[in-house]
């Protein structure tokens, strides 16, 4: 066990001497990562990883970013997570490394600090299909809510439609996993794809991520508006964003449809 901690250790130093050299061959990105306990309950996170061929071993990092969540695996090994690099929205890293040439594995966070939200990238050498869980928990530690999040596509645009006529409210997760700060938008548009409401003034720094409720940003939205919200990122900045439909205490994932180019404004 020792051993397998002090390897991953100085992989580990390896990797984040190569942060931001060249993109991996196989990167996956989760705009939204949570762990942690506030008022009692608690969120955690669940990374499900699967070798595409079914027999290569896992040897993959796991990059957070505001968040340095330590994951345990199937067996009850503990996957370290070291910060790698310091300030507004640090670096930390995980390796995952299956010395016996697995080639699956689920993690979990345990929600032992305060509450935080991040992003989270996952780099791997072949490619696998990876996705996160994240689980609320009550006072009790019983689940009362889960969604799934899927490795994000790149892109500037990001629409999704809302239909808020049964009380439901949009929240959304905008990463920007690149050294450029700027605005990002928020645009509303009815059926007829005429805008109707927007937000052109909120900034995202870089390496970081905003999680808004829609009628935060769109305060004058009716109550019972149907259509669509894009989100538009920095320009020429990497951004991915997923959706977060809320009901009541129910809630689930949202996917953007993804555009490369914004809708004319």
């Amino acid at each position: 066990m020792y051993w397998r901690v002090f390897t991953a250790f100085l992989l580990l130093g390896t990797c984040a001497l190569q942060v931001g050299a060249q993109a991996p061959a196989n990167l996956y990105v989760f705009p939204l990562i949570v762990d942690g306990t506030s008022g009692g309950t608690s969120f955690r996170s669940t990374l499900s990883i699967n070798s595409t061929d079914g027999k290569t071993g896992l040897a993959c990092t796991f990059s957070q970013r505001n968040t340095s969540a330590s994951l345990t695996g199937l067996d009850g090994f503990l996957y370290p997570t070291f910060v790698v690099d310091a300030g507004f929205s640090p670096l930390s890293q995980a390796l995952l490394f299956q010395h016996v040439n697995l080639s699956s594995e689920i993690l979990r966070t345990s929600a032992t600090g305060p509450l935080k939200s991040g992003y989270a990238e996952l780099s791997c050498p072949n490619t696998v299909q990876a996705q996160l869980q994240f689980s609320y928990f009550d006072a009790g530690n019983r689940k009362i809510g889960e969604a799934t999040i899927l490795p994000a596509t790149k892109g500037n645009s990001f629409q999704f439609l809302v239909d808020r006529r049964d009380g439901s409210r949009l929240g959304f997760s905008l990463t920007n996993d690149s050294a450029i700060s700027g605005q990002f938008f928020v645009i509303a548009r009815d059926q007829s794809n005429q805008v109707i409401d927007f937000n052109l003034n909120d900034t995202i720094q870089p390496w970081s991520q905003v999680s808004k409720f829609i009628d935060e940003e769109l305060p004058r939205l009716p109550a019972n508006f149907f259509g669509t919200i894009e989100i538009v990122g920095v320009p020429g900045s990497q951004s991915y964003a997923v959706g977060l439909q809320f009901t009541g205490s129910v809630f689930t994932t949202v996917q953007p449809l993804v555009r490369a180019t914004p809708l004319a404004f």
